[in-house]
């Protein structure tokens, strides 16, 4: 036997001594030698040239070190190869940190899944009256009332769950005033909650605005009277 490969021997001894036994990786040792000593080569050159790579050298993990641990143990088992001997502890040393030296393989990309959309409120007995809401107006006021918003959210809550697609605002005066401030009166009036209506994101497609002054009263009253019940915006909704 050659003094190189005594020597090599005699290392590979005193440095299997200094660590304990390593969960087996790969069982190399049950190859046959013809077919091992290609294989243990490369493990060696590529451990080699990643000791000598500045990426791995200036690399603030641990693959230079794997790389150095695969190097030797490699080499050791190359030098036992050499005299057809399967060396199993630096065998198996040799893939363990072989396989360190190049990571995990990479996980999989985690792809985020949407959240899914809010399930749709229930249908409800008020989808089947065609008035969906009703605004009151004080006397000669285009001003929406103070629970406008309050009234309207009805229909923008419900539109999905009751089907409606499209909207119509008619607006409404008291006999008060002439028939024609009544009829410019009624529109400005229906125009202001088609605003909100819009605003609260219905299309102004889906809206037909109209006024009707003084000309379909709530309430019957003489000519002339003020009633708080005829001043009124009614939204009423269709599929």
């Amino acid at each position: 036997m050659k003094r190189s490969l005594v020597k090599a021997m005699v290392a590979g001894t005193a440095i299997l001594a200094a660590y304990p036994a390593a969960a087996q990786e790969v069982d190399l040792t049950t190859m046959e030698v013809r077919d091992l000593r290609p294989e243990v080569q490369r493990r060696y050159d590529e451990a080699l040239s990643a000791t000598t790579n500045p990426a791995v050298l200036t690399s603030l993990g641990s693959n230079y070190m794997y790389a150095s641990e695969a190097k030797v143990w490699c080499g050791i088992a190359t030098g036992f190869l050499k005299s057809s001997i399967r060396d199993r502890e630096s065998l198996t040393r040799c893939e363990k940190y072989h396989r360190l030296m190049n990571g995990p393989a990479p996980a999989a990309p985690v792809v985020a899944m949407p959240e899914p959309p809010p399930p749709p409120r229930p249908r409800t007995a008020a989808c089947d009256s065609p008035l969906a809401a009703t605004l009151f107006f004080d006397w000669d006021s285009v001003v929406l009332p103070a629970n406008a918003d309050e009234t309207l959210a009805f229909v923008t809550e419900n539109k999905e769950a009751c089907g409606w697609n499209s909207f119509t605002v008619i607006g409404h005066t008291d006999r008060s005033g002439s028939d024609s401030y009544n009829d410019s009166l009624s529109r400005r009036r229906a125009e202001a909650v088609a605003a909100r209506l819009q605003a609260s994101g219905l299309s102004p497609s889906a809206l037909t605005v109209s006024g009707r002054g003084e000309s379909e009263p709530k309430v019957s009253t003489a000519d002339g009277e003020r009633n708080p019940t005829n001043r009124r915006v009614e939204v009423t909704a269709s599929n």
